[in-house]
C-alpha cells in the first residue's frame, strides 16, 4: 500500500469515526442506541478483566510447575514457561 492510499484510508476512517461519534452524541436515536450498548459493553469489559485474572493464575501455576520439574530433574531442564 503506498503513501497516498494510506492517507486516503486514514481520512475515510476518520470521517466515519467522526460521523459515528456525532450521531451517537448529537441525536436522540444515537442516545437510545448508546443506552442499549453501554451495559453490554460494561459486562464485556468485566468479563475481559476476569479472563485476564484467570490467565495470570494459569501462567503462575505453569511457572510453578516448571520450577518444580526443574527442581526434581536436578536443574538440568532448560524449558521456561
Amino acid at each position: 500500500m503506498d503513501e497516498r492510499s494510506r492517507v486516503l484510508m486514514s481520512a475515510v476512517l476518520g470521517a466515519v469515526a467522526g460521523g459515528l461519534w456525532g450521531w451517537f452524541y448529537m441525536t436522540e436515536s444515537g442516545r437510545r442506541v448508546r443506552d442499549q450498548i453501554e451495559p453490554k459493553l460494561e459486562d464485556f469489559m468485566h468479563e475481559l478483566t476476569r479472563m485476564r485474572g484467570t490467565v495470570d493464575k494459569a501462567r503462575s501455576a505453569a511457572n510453578e510447575g516448571w520450577r518444580s520439574l526443574n527442581d526434581v530433574a536436578g536443574g538440568q531442564t532448560r524449558w521456561t514457561a
